[in-house]
């Protein structure tokens, strides 16, 4: 009887100190996890690739603003507009291209701003 006892103090010890090891061992995982990512938010790498992602979407914007300027000038075989109206929407499409061409001229002459100022520090580093 006394085995038995002696036996299942054992075990519950045993399970009871696993137990604490293992969630010991799952908060210093947690540290280690929230460290790195820590240095990793403030890496440079990560901050070029954030303004790349959103530099992409920019284009990809504007691309799409682009194919819709251009779907809107496809000619219809049922399309019975007046030539009035027709030059006036040709007009408008003019203007919204060079609109459109002028984001992305602005948009390229910034990132390219932005890249030579930085190319300095860079270099340093």
């Amino acid at each position: 009887m006394l085995v038995i006892i002696s036996a299942a103090v054992i075990t519950l010890v045993a399970i009871l100190a696993a137990r604490y090891l293992l969630a010991k061992t799952r908060l210093t995982e947690k540290s280690i996890d929230a460290a790195i990512a820590r240095r990793l938010h403030t890496s440079p790498v990560l901050s070029e690739m954030r303004e790349l992602r959103e530099l992409n979407g920019v284009m990809r914007n504007i691309l799409a603003d682009l194919v819709e300027n251009e779907e809107l000038a496809v000619r219809r075989p049922d399309d019975h507009r007046s030539p009035a109206t027709r030059t006036r929407l040709v007009a408008m499409r003019e203007a919204r291209r060079r609109e459109i061409y002028g984001e992305a001229i602005l948009l390229l002459r910034q990132t390219a701003r932005t890249r030579t100022a930085e190319s300095p520090v860079r270099a340093a580093d």
